[in-house]
């Protein structure tokens, strides 16, 4: 069997109206509420054989079908990512971000503000991951004592990021050796892109040999944070109670299921960090998002940029069932934004 025209038509009718009722669709909703001018007996004939070819699915006794995986993966790739997309400059009854961002407020603040309010719009769970350090330019260094041989680093970064780094080294430096360390990073390494910086390009004067090896441990110290980019990076969720909310989730072990995945930080921002820069927004759909572990839910993302080079990541997530069309859209208009308010 091949999937022609008409069927096609069906699947994305079928698709439609399940994600605005959340029932199963039958033949005879497909004839009284689509202009396709089919009998009843031939839509039915078209849905069985989609549902043999794995786009639809037959749930219990229910008179009607619902979109399979498969299904969603094909109206996904078909008729919302080749659609034009909403116009930036235009974006009608989609909502901006609604916040207030004062002069001295951090970014992590912004963050976190952003995710409450695309939570909001959405209704669905919000997830933004701050733009990795690496990625970020060097503002500001200083090296701390805290006893013997044990020094604390504390980098801060033009998106406002703060890393902090514990290390130990051998050697009797004081705190005019400190200030002087932090001053030569400082003046060679500002405005630099932090997953550049190298410690073969220093060029330190004799007059300063002696710190070298603090210089190079510090380095290896600031390197660490690219190779450790969960540990050391931020994600900021919202909307957890609103997925709960969707009426396909009423069974309580899949609401169990789903609670496991949306309480944990960690697993979303691996999530998040692992997606492809390669397409412009990331669709996942059921089995795809994880190997083990709830198949109920999809995930549309994407990356911004602040500042024109550091990069995060925003991503909702929802029922299968959400509207795809209406996620991206107001994506785009939310990554516009949020670069418009950096």
């Amino acid at each position: 069997m091949k999937l022609n025209a008409r069927k096609i038509e069906i699947l994305k009718e079928v698709i439609g109206r399940f994600i605005k009722k959340a029932e199963p669709v039958s033949s005879q909703a497909i004839v009284e509420y689509c202009d396709l001018d089919l009998s009843s007996a031939t839509i039915r004939k078209e849905m069985a054989e989609l549902e043999e070819m794995g786009y639809l699915m037959h749930p219990h006794v229910s008179a009607g079908r619902i979109p399979s995986d498969k299904g969603y993966r094909f109206f996904v790739d078909n008729f919302v990512k080749d659609s034009n997309k909403i116009d930036i400059h235009c974006p009608g009854n989609i909502p901006s971000i609604d916040i207030k961002v004062e002069k001295d407020m951090e970014l992590e603040t912004i963050l976190q503000l952003s995710s409450q309010q695309l939570a909001k719009i959405t209704n669905y769970l919000a997830m933004i991951v701050a733009p990795a350090i690496y990625q970020s330019k060097f503002k500001h260094v200083e090296v701390l004592k805290f006893y013997d041989d044990n020094f604390l680093l504390v980098l801060i970064t033009d998106t406002g990021r703060v890393f902090k780094g514990s290390f130990t080294i051998e050697g009797a430096y004081n705190s005019l050796d400190l200030q002087s360390v932090s001053n030569i990073l400082n003046s060679h390494f500002r405005d630099k892109n932090i997953a550049s910086i190298d410690f073969k390009e220093m060029n330190i004067s004799e007059s300063y040999a002696y710190l070298r090896p603090l210089i190079k441990k510090i380095i290896e110290v600031i390197e660490s944070c690219a190779q450790e980019n969960i540990l050391y990076n931020r994600i900021f969720v919202h909307g957890a109670a609103s997925v709960l909310n969707q009426p396909e989730f009423i069974d309580l072990k899949k609401i169990q299921r789903i609670l496991s995945v949306i309480e944990n930080e960690y697993l979303l921002m691996k999530l998040l960090l692992n997606l492809s820069i390669d397409d412009e927004f990331i669709v996942k759909i059921g089995s795809e998002i994880f190997e083990d572990g709830p198949d109920d839910l999809s995930l549309v993302a994407s990356r911004y940029k602040i500042y024109g080079h550091s990069t995060g990541t925003v991503g909702v997530m929802g029922p299968k069932r959400m509207d795809y069309y209406k996620v991206i859209n107001v994506l785009t208009i939310f990554i516009e934004n949020l670069k418009k308010i950096f």
